[in-house]
């Protein structure tokens, strides 16, 4: 059996009324309002970790639901503790204040010459520059670090 893996990064929003609704559900005691920003960011987690695939559907930047205006603004809150997993508050009534592109500090991006694919090598050192595409197979060599 031949199977097609395909590794992406995926931006998630969950909007402030998404995660009342979903807090409400819970039933807990404590007002929505009263969160702080990590236990806000904890709730969005955790609202990932148990959404079904067709539920995630209205959560994926660039999908039918969200758009790239819903996740640029003021960053208000951040946790970056984590490789594999980047979570913001962010006030989209705010503007955004310029800033380094996230995925940069913990991935090399790798775009391929030959089929255009681009993929990403986490802990990769930036002398090594000699690639083979995971998806053409084609080697070649990357002089961008």
């Amino acid at each position: 059996m031949k199977n097609v893996v395909i590794h992406q990064i995926v931006t998630w929003i969950f909007t402030e009324d998404q995660l009342r609704a979903y807090w409400k559900k819970q039933k807990k005691n404590l007002p929505f309002s009263g969160l702080t920003d990590r236990q806000y960011m904890k709730l969005a987690e955790e609202m990932l970790e148990h959404s079904s695939h067709s539920q995630l559907e209205q959560h994926v930047l660039g999908g039918r639901w969200r758009t790239k205006d819903e996740a640029e603004g003021n960053v208000i809150a951040e946790d970056e503790s984590r490789d594999d997993i980047h979570v913001e508050i962010i006030d989209t009534n705010a503007p955004a204040e310029p800033r380094r592109r996230m995925l940069m500090d913990r991935v090399r991006e790798i775009p391929c010459p030959h089929c255009s694919f681009t993929f990403y090598v986490r802990e990769a050192a930036s002398e090594r520059s000699d690639w083979t595409c995971p998806a053409c197979g084609s080697g070649f060599h990357n002089m961008t670090t």
